[in-house]
């Protein structure tokens, strides 16, 4: 999971930084061609001295300001779709390599880990249900006789991991990859969010 989240951090400053590198490059161009038929105009005006020509100036700026912000904004949406195409297939790849353990033999010492992780926050006992992908139900079994806890299978865990339930204490802790994976997929978006 370490990895996924350092892959992930460094995807994310690569993403970040292309994005920035081509709204500036973008920006910069327009900016600049704009400038030049502006340049242009005024040693126009400048020699000819005429009211009706600075009318004529003052439309062109604003017509130029208006395709400079129609192309800003045009680079920015390309930009940020592009971004967005980066995000879903970096964790596209993440939700693979989560399957690819779950289907390992590493998969059922993740599970203990888990295991050990609820019964540290909160005891288990023999009220508690615990959770699972139905494929993962005699992995769980063999990991939850230690505690004496029931397991279930739940067809809302797909990637793999263990929901905790304590009916006597209205206590649920979610260890599932699935919610993990929402988590990181969520607090990434939070964190990388582009000022356009």
């Amino acid at each position: 999971m370490a990895e996924a989240m350092t892959k992930l951090e460094k995807i994310k400053q690569q993403i970040e930084a292309a994005a920035e590198l081509d709204a500036k490059r973008i920006a910069e161009d327009a900016e600049k061609r704009a400038k030049a038929m502006i340049d242009e105009e005024n040693a126009r005006i400048e020699k000819e001295q005429g009211s009706a020509l600075l009318s004529k100036l003052s439309r062109m700026e604003s017509a130029e300001r208006k395709r400079v912000s129609e192309s800003r904004y045009a680079a920015d949406r390309k930009v940020l779709l592009h971004r967005n195409a980066l995000v879903d297939g970096l964790f596209d790849d993440i939700r693979a390599e989560l399957k690819s353990l779950a289907d390992s033999d590493k998969y059922k010492a993740h599970l203990t880990k888990c295991a050990e992780r609820a019964d540290s926050e909160e005891k288990i006992t023999a009220d508690v249900t615990v959770y699972c992908r139905k494929s993962d139900l005699s992995a769980t079994e063999d990991v939850m006789k230690k505690y004496g806890a029931k397991v279930a299978a739940d067809r809302n865990i797909t990637l793999g991991g263990l929901i905790f339930k304590y009916p006597g204490k209205g206590i649920f802790i979610d260890l599932t990859l699935d919610t993990a994976f929402e988590n990181e997929r969520d607090a990434f978006a939070s964190r990388s969010e582009m000022q356009l």
